[in-house]
């Protein structure tokens, strides 16, 4: 598996003084700029995981990830609006988004934020609102679960993540999570170097703590302030018919609200081989060749 470094990583003030740092791989030409938004737990090394798909592609640590400061308010709209200023920091005009997971409802709102300059948008096998996450059960469930328990879990999480990643417990308890995923990937992938390329961006999204953590249970479980109907850009929405992390009733919500959305279900994939098998079908999509 080819796991590309990032080119450079860009540190960008953002009009309230927060500091948002984003990794650029690959160079100008070889696409559309694509900004990828990572998914819960993720950082700006996830993109690493799908292998040079030959994209020119920025992505940031979402706020309170990796090293980006988190938000003073949580908010989707307002994260739009940083993605914003970041584009314009980077000398970008348009720009094509991606979402993963808990990444694509910031995907919906950048492109509601930033419309026109947001040519295309995927939402890969992505999280939708608080009332599918409480209705379609699936792993994510756990998230509107633990917003229910409040701030006492929260507090425990930092010390739970220090202890298991102190006797290397993290990756054991990571080979667990994917190992319902492993019969789902393509024969070619290197499952065991994935596995590295995942927990190394999982440490670098939660070196800093779990304020990311505590933005997503803020944002992704309460009413949004953002809509599916204010995206007019094409957009693919793309999930694994076996999906135990985020059940495919996500991606038929998305579909029924977004004005030019192609919803494509592929019935063997799961959550995480969703994004690995089919990186190149993401990749041909923002190109505008699919």
């Amino acid at each position: 598996m080819s796991a590309p470094a990032p080119e450079a990583e860009h540190r960008i003030r953002l009009p309230d003084g927060r500091r948002l740092v984003c990794a650029e791989y690959g160079r100008p030409g070889l696409s559309i700029p694509v900004l990828y938004l990572h998914g819960f737990l993720g950082s700006r090394l996830e993109p690493r995981v799908a292998g040079d798909l030959g994209l020119h592609l920025f992505a940031p640590d979402r706020p309170g990830y990796g090293a980006s400061e988190p938000m003073p308010e949580h908010s989707l709209r307002g994260f739009g609006a940083d993605m914003g200023a970041a584009l314009d920091a980077l000398g970008i005009g348009e720009a094509a988004v991606v979402g993963v997971s808990a990444g694509g409802p910031y995907a919906l709102a950048t492109a509601a934020a930033l419309g026109p300059r947001v040519r295309r948008l995927a939402l890969v096998a992505a999280v939708a609102n608080k009332k599918v996450l409480r209705r379609e059960g699936g792993a994510v469930r756990l998230m509107h679960l633990a917003r229910r328990r409040g701030r006492f879990a929260l507090g425990l999480a930092p010390v739970l993540l220090r202890h298991l990643r102190l006797h290397g417990l993290d990756e054991t308890v990571l080979r667990l999570i994917l190992l319902p995923e492993r019969p789902l990937l393509r024969a070619e992938v290197d499952v065991a170097a994935l596995e590295r390329l995942i927990l190394v961006s999982l440490r670098e999204g939660t070196r800093r703590g779990l304020a990311g953590a505590e933005a997503d249970l803020e944002n992704l479980t309460r009413r949004w302030d953002v809509r599916p109907e204010e995206v007019r850009c094409p957009t693919l929405v793309l999930h694994g018919g076996r999906d135990r992390v985020v059940p495919p009733a996500h991606a038929r919500w998305y579909a029924a609200r977004l004005p030019a959305a192609r919803l494509e279900i592929v019935p063997e994939d799961g959550h995480i081989s969703l994004a690995v098998n089919e990186a190149p079908r993401i990749a041909a999509f923002v190109r505008g060749e699919a």
